[in-house]
């Protein structure tokens, strides 16, 4: 509650007071000590018709309901009559997350008493509507919140049927609601303790809520044994959900009614009742999901909020100036309101059959992994999938690992810059030493594929010892150059944290050489590579985008800009490794001629070494990256997997 202001106490006792040998107040003094008290909502050494005290009370009073927000108040006039004067007042108000404000003005009268005046003391003071005997009360009304939409303007997330499962106490007692709680929680394979506490602390004929299980979970249960338990309800509802409970999870996040927690932290943004959001876009455009809440400003009876707020008890109003006292049952009546502003939908470039798709293919997959599907002509993501061993962890943004071999794509717009052509030679040994460091090829390279061959032939069947040999004659600093014309380590921002990947330009020796084939510490993320495979399809860098119309600012890293000529050869040596190389099992997709490039990056101590499965492809106006965590050579565990993923993107 406010508190009592002792400099404001001592202004006014001079104002007001005054001495001896001070001029007569023409009632202009105590008309600004007034406006100043209420400002302050100290009334201090002001002379009122009945005692301070029981003035200062009603103001009190009177802000309970809407503390801690109050008016500034202001003279706009002093109207004197011989022994009388009245005080034209006027109110500002400014309400939380209102830009509206609330303006209105009253008046108060004044007798004068000697050389100074007593104020009238009246709830006409502080606002022309207010009634004796009744009081302030703030209340929100909460806006529509808006929804997230896909690529088409459909909603991806509305309201969709849930069941509310739980224990109906009324009816049971306490032996029989625990026992009833305890069947219950192993219906649905929940912690039957934590379950039966909850029932246990709820009243004795509360309904206890047990979990919300979307309509095909619910239905997955064994109805028999649900039906079976005593006092169990089943409550329909709806809730705001994605098309099913892993659909982009990551991306989309959550939403959910606003915690204590939450409402303390927003410092008034948020309101009980509100849903909010939780990670992904639902919590990074919550703001505008949100939209602006209403407000409503009452007069209700002063019973109403003692009994709300267990305040003191209010001081006698029976003397007051104005208006009739309010019945202590009559209802509120809206002094002021502001009607909510609903939210603005969030629209994505998401496809949802492609989504589905995505997830889909990872289902099986028991290591974190990640699908990434974009449109080169646009950066449109059109899936972004994360398998369900990331735990709901956005691999496919936030995923920092080595690309391996589809990094060979970078090293090889370096070396078409140093003046070589896909049909340009190179030497691809068994073995290669660079600074002391043995480098092989991947086991199982075909022997047939080695000696000079031409630089196609060596993405094709991705020969490490051909990229390496080159470690001496591309620098870092210009691998890093190639590798930002391809989008990695770009700044965007996406609407979400993405991890865009990072080149070092200060490697040397072994990790020089290292890195012209993805390892060493040149890290990207599934995204980024998708990114990388749309620039070479597109013949410019590619910037991603997520959401409709949010501008990312992107700032391309360093380097030259990536040519027509030179994405063209890139394409060319990629298509090979569809023809001649690892990912033939793209050779006969329907439509457009796919490429890509597969990838095995070694992580860990074991022996042999766990690896990461990668692959880049695209077809047509589509571009691909699919990451495995711990798999096996990237044809084998990713060429399938980006198969499905060309497919359901045709």
């Amino acid at each position: 509650m406010f508190r009592r202001i002792t400099g404001l106490l001592l202004v006014l006792g001079l104002v007001v007071g005054g001495n001896a040998c001070s001029a007569p107040d023409d009632g202009s003094s105590t008309a600004d000590a007034l406006a100043k008290a209420l400002t302050a909502h100290t009334v201090g050494d002001l002379s009122f018709d009945k005692p301070a005290s029981d003035v200062q009370n009603e103001l009190t009073e009177l802000a309970k309901g809407i503390d801690p927000v109050w008016p500034t108040v202001a003279v706009s006039g002093v109207e004197v009559s011989e022994d009388t004067a009245r005080v034209s007042l006027d109110y500002t108000w400014k309400l939380p997350e209102v830009e509206k404000t609330w303006t209105y003005s009253t008046g108060a009268d004044m007798k004068r008493d000697g050389s100074g005046w007593v104020i009238t003391w009246s709830t006409e003071m502080v606002q022309p509507d207010l009634k004796t005997g009744e009081r302030f009360q703030i209340s929100t009304k909460e806006s529509e919140r808006a929804g997230i939409l896909s690529a088409d303007g459909e909603a991806i997330v509305k309201d969709r049927p849930v069941h509310i499962v739980g224990i109906n106490k009324d009816g049971l007692n306490e032996a029989e609601a625990a026992a009833s709680a305890k069947a219950l929680a192993a219906v649905l394979d929940i912690d039957a303790a934590v379950y039966a506490a909850k029932v246990k602390a709820y009243g004795p004929v509360a309904f206890v809520d047990a979990i919300t299980l979307r309509e095909d979970a619910f239905k997955a249960l064994d109805q028999d044994k649900l039906k079976s338990v005593p006092g169990i309800l089943v409550v329909p509802d709806t809730m705001p959900l994605a098309p099913s409970r892993t659909f982009a999870s990551a991306i989309l996040g959550t939403v959910h009614e606003a915690t204590a927690e939450d409402i303390e932290k927003s410092e008034g943004k948020i309101v009980a009742g509100q849903m909010v959001g939780t990670g992904g876009l639902q919590a990074a455009f919550d703001a505008q999901l949100s939209g602006t809440a209403g407000v409503i400003v009452s007069a209700v009876p002063a019973a109403a909020t003692n009994s709300a707020t267990s305040a003191a008890p209010t001081a006698t109003t029976t003397d007051d100036a104005g208006a009739s006292p309010i019945e202590p049952t009559a209802p509120p009546r809206t002094l002021f309101s502001v009607d909510p502003i609903k939210g603005k939908d969030v629209k994505t470039t998401l496809v949802p059959s492609v989504q589905s798709a995505a997830e889909a293919a990872l289902d099986s997959v028991r290591t974190p992994s990640a699908i990434v599907i974009m449109r080169p002509s646009t950066g449109a993501i059109l899936a972004a999938a994360n398998g369900p061993d990331s735990n709901g962890y956005n691999t496919a943004f936030l995923g920092q690992y080595a690309p391996g071999s589809t990094f060979k794509m970078a090293t090889s717009l370096g070396l078409l810059r140093m003046g070589m052509g896909p049909e340009s030679t190179v030497s691809c040994t068994p073995e290669f030493t660079a600074d002391g460091k043995k480098f092989l090829n991947a086991p199982g390279y075909a022997p047939e594929v080695t000696g000079e061959v031409s630089l196609t032939t060596a993405v094709a069947h991705s020969c490490n010892t051909a990229f390496v040999s080159q470690f001496e004659k591309l620098s870092q600093e210009n691998l890093a150059d190639a590798a930002g014309a391809l989008g990695i380590g770009m700044v965007n921002d996406l609407g979400l944290d993405a991890y865009m990947g990072a080149v070092p330009r200060d490697s040397k020796g072994t990790e020089h050489a290292a890195s012209l084939i993805g390892q060493g510490k040149v890290q990207t993320s599934p995204l980024a590579m998708a990114t990388m495979m749309s620039s070479m399809v597109k013949g410019a860098v590619v910037v991603p985008v997520l959401v409709d119309g949010h501008d990312g600012k992107a700032k391309p890293a360093e380097g030259a800009a990536l040519t027509a000529k030179e994405a063209g050869d890139l394409r060319t040596m990629m298509r090979a490794v569809v023809t001649d190389g690892y990912l033939s099992t793209l050779a006969d997709l329907p439509g457009a001629e796919a490429i890509g490039k597969t990838g095995t990056a070694e992580f860990g101590t074991d022996t042999p070494p766990r690896t990461h499965s990668w692959v880049i492809a695209a077809q047509g106006d589509i571009a691909v990256a699919v990451f495995v965590e711990d798999g096996d050579l990237g044809a084998i565990t990713g060429g399938p997997l980006a198969k499905a993923a060309l497919l359901a993107a045709q």
